[in-house]
């Protein structure tokens, strides 16, 4: 289905937006990912007894996590996918509010008003 004028206009920026969103959170999301397994490897060196364990490190690692609330991975779905929605119900009604603001002047000037 093709859409014309302003309501492909509205439909392609708000995809520009989810899509720049998903990739920003795509890229924290694998340099979060990328700490956790450095501070894993850590901690699995060390309780093999390749690394001598540093008090300082084990400290900070202690302290990150401790400061991590812990939430069930369901409850952390649903407000993440909540989170998202409301984000992109927030964007479209951008795109919808610019595109009539659009038209209303393009009205205008057909008009003469």
């Amino acid at each position: 289905q093709q859409r014309d004028g302003p309501d492909a206009a509205a439909t392609a920026a708000a995809g520009d937006d989810a899509s720049s969103s998903t990739a920003a959170l795509k890229v924290s999301m694998a340099k979060l990912l990328e700490m956790l397994e450095s501070a894993s490897g850590y901690v699995d060196s060390v309780v093999d007894g390749k690394t001598p364990p540093d008090d300082a490190v084990g400290r900070r690692i202690a302290d990150t996590l401790g400061a991590v609330p812990r939430v069930r991975p369901d409850v952390f779905d649903k407000t993440f996918a909540d989170a998202m929605q409301d984000m992109l119900m927030v964007t479209y009604l951008t795109n919808v509010t610019k595109t009539q603001l659009t038209i209303a002047e393009k009205l205008n000037e057909t008009l003469g008003v």
